[in-house]
């Protein structure tokens, strides 16, 4: 029998299961059925590579932080008791050396032999004091970081130890001096010069070792003017027992030591350039060898008037050629002659 002719069926109950059971469900709302699962979209599929283009591409200029935002690079500041130090061990031998002739126990002539002792000890004194963080020599600045530079300083040291003490002869001239009348023969300075040259350049080894060696880096924060005129002021007060023990005259004394204190700039001058102190060498050799040629064999004897004038008139050269030099050297190359410091610590603060 088909289910629409069944007797107790309804056209208003579908045919299905029990239909006790659907009456009883009949008012219940349907069951909620659960959301399908979301889907995690697609992945992106990657970009593709750009080509590389011919064109230059420019980059965004980077955007310099203000002035007070930059810290500043520290710098090393001398270590005054080492300095201190230093002075007194070199000053001490050059007493010793010179007591002898104060109190007349060596002739004036036993100069030439006690001199170069006495040029040894600012080397025995720095390599006494200096730091035991880097070698010696480097500590004393007796390597060469560029032969060129040194090359450069040692042609400005041959003009500069001529023409100083040739300027000084024509303010002679031109203030009534006379030439010399027993000069020596040209050939003959000519040969005796670069033999004292030598000489006395192998015996400031010792000295400038020393002085624009290892106390030039120990003075350099201080910048460059207040360290070259410190470093002469105690050059000259090295030599003072020495100058006082040979019983030099007050006018004389003074002039030389006054020379020492003038001419330390040049020599630092050519040091700070060159980076090295075998530059100073060479100009404490020019010193003591061209510039003491040229001032005894030009000009003739002077009065003490004229002798302070002339003292004083190269006492402004040697200052002004320093002065020259060094802003020569640093037009050219800025920076030239800064000091590298040792690895870990901070570099030097130059400053001309």
């Amino acid at each position: 029998m088909s289910p629409s002719l069944a007797p107790h069926s309804s056209p208003l109950v579908p045919d299905g299961p029990d239909p006790a059971a659907t009456l009883h469900e009949v008012d219940a709302p349907p069951p909620r059925q659960a959301p399908p699962p979301r889907q995690a979209p697609p992945p992106r599929p990657a970009p593709p590579p750009r080509q590389a283009s011919s064109a230059p591409q420019t980059s965004p200029a980077p955007q310099t932080p203000p002035a007070d935002a930059v810290p500043s690079r520290p710098t090393i500041a001398p270590d005054l008791r080492r300095v201190a130090l230093f002075l007194v061990l070199a000053i001490a031998v050059t007493v010793a050396l010179s007591a002898p002739f104060a109190l007349g126990a060596l002739p004036p002539a036993a100069v030439g032999v006690v001199v170069p002792l006495a040029q040894l000890s600012p080397l025995l004194a720095a390599l006494l004091v200096r730091r035991r963080d880097e070698p010696w020599w480097r500590a004393l600045s007796l390597g060469v970081p560029s032969w060129s530079l040194l090359l450069i300083a040692a042609l400005g040291a041959v003009a500069a130890f001529a023409l100083v003490p040739l300027g000084r002869v024509l303010i002679g001239l031109g203030a009534g001096a006379p030439l010399a009348t027993d000069a020596a023969p040209v050939l003959a300075l000519a040969t005796t010069v670069p033999l004292v040259f030598a000489l006395q350049a192998a015996f400031a080894i010792g000295e400038e070792a020393g002085w624009r060696g290892w106390l030039h880096r120990e003075l350099a924060p201080l910048g460059f003017w207040p360290s070259a005129l410190g470093i002469g002021a105690m050059w000259a007060l090295w030599h003072l027992p020495i100058v006082l023990a040979l019983g030099l005259s007050p006018r004389e004394a003074v002039g030389y030591l006054g020379t020492i204190v003038a001419v330390a700039p040049l020599l630092s001058v050519l040091r700070e350039i060159s980076g090295t102190a075998w530059a100073a060498v060479i100009g404490h050799g020019l010193f003591s060898s061209l510039r003491v040629a040229i001032a005894q064999n030009l000009l003739g004897p002077v009065d003490p008037g004229m002798a302070w004038a002339l003292d004083v008139s190269s006492w402004a050269l040697w200052i002004a050629v320093a002065w020259m030099v060094l802003r020569v050297a640093g037009g050219l190359a800025p920076g030239v002659g800064t000091e590298r410091a040792a690895p870990g610590l901070p570099r030097r603060r130059r400053d001309a």
